[in-house]
């Protein structure tokens, strides 16, 4: 038996650590559960923790016997993020979508305003080559639902006394709220906002987040200018008990969920379809190609988590 080489030992000894880091790369964890993840015996899983601990990688979790990324990844995460140009990332993802019919468009959030920095469509809709610069209120349309609707708790909180405070809300400001949480928790649960003539005049427009490498939405994904007979069929998914209910835009909030654990999209069972006398193929199709061009832009920067629980993580 060939005895194992010094460059043979620290190859091995490299893997070995970035299994320990893409566990925790998806949130904090016990050393049991990384034993458990990566094969290694929980003694050796500890000498790895502990070495990773020492040069800044990891560090101790908030929960006892946790343990989560150290500042070290953080620093360098954020490094590789700021050199990302999120438009040129979706201006290649557009690209290859340039068949489809209808327009393409990033959004981003600023203050209290949903922003287009990035569009591309079909030669035949020219006419909506000037959306980009143009904005929407945090309140109205797919793109702001969608930015608003993966906050953490306290931004979100946040961001919805602001909007209450610069509209003069008033009493009105606790049922506002419930309706926001509720519409949010919706859009997070199907894994999509959809709007009728709010993003774009007269046609349903789609939206999907964008997740960044720390599991952070950074934007909206968007494909408008799509046939109002959408619309039936997109209210079906989100609603398969209440078919026909439009989706409007209040506002939106993470009060119960993890950032950047998106869960699965929700579909309509074939009862539900035929009682309600739809068929929801034609949206889901479209759902899920709006999908895939924000799973695609999300890998561009970094974020390789199973995107929207569609069983698509590396």
């Amino acid at each position: 038996m060939v005895a194992q080489g010094r460059d043979d030992r620290s190859v091995e000894a490299l893997v070995k650590s970035k299994a320990v880091l893409d566990v925790l790369s998806h949130g904090p964890s016990t050393v049991r559960a990384i034993s458990e993840c990566t094969g290694e015996p929980v003694s050796s899983t500890y000498r790895l923790l502990d070495n990773l601990s020492a040069a800044g990688w990891v560090e101790r979790g908030l929960n006892r016997g946790e343990y989560r990324l150290g500042i070290a990844c953080v620093r360098i995460g954020g490094q590789i993020e700021s050199g990302l140009d999120i438009q040129q990332i979706a201006r290649r993802v557009f690209r290859a979508h340039r068949g489809q019919f209808g327009v393409w468009g990033l959004f981003v959030r600023r203050r209290l305003r949903s922003v287009c920095i990035e569009t591309r469509t079909r030669e035949a809709l020219q006419s909506y080559g000037q959306l980009v610069g143009n904005s929407v209120p945090i309140s109205v349309g797919a793109p702001s639902l969608v930015l608003v609707s993966w906050l953490d708790a306290e931004r979100y909180d946040q961001l919805l006394e602001h909007y209450a405070y610069t509209n003069e809300m008033g009493g009105t400001f606790s049922t506002m709220r419930v309706n926001a949480v509720e519409r949010a928790r919706m859009v997070r649960d199907t894994g999509f906002a959809f709007d009728v003539g709010q993003t774009l005049a007269g046609s349903v427009t789609i939206g999907v987040p964008v997740f960044n490498h720390a599991g952070e939405v950074q934007a909206a994904v968007v494909l408008g200018g799509l046939s109002r007979s959408l619309e039936t069929g997109l209210s079906a998914l989100q609603s398969p008990s209440e078919a026909g209910a439009a989706t409007t835009v209040g506002s939106g909030a993470a009060d119960v969920r993890k950032v950047g654990a998106p869960v699965r999209n929700v579909k309509m069972n074939p009862t539900d379809r035929s009682s309600a006398g739809l068929d929801a193929d034609g949206a889901d199709a479209m759902v899920r190609l709006v999908q895939a061009a924000g799973r695609e832009i999300s890998r561009g920067l970094g974020y390789f988590g199973d995107y929207l629980g569609l069983g698509l993580e590396d």
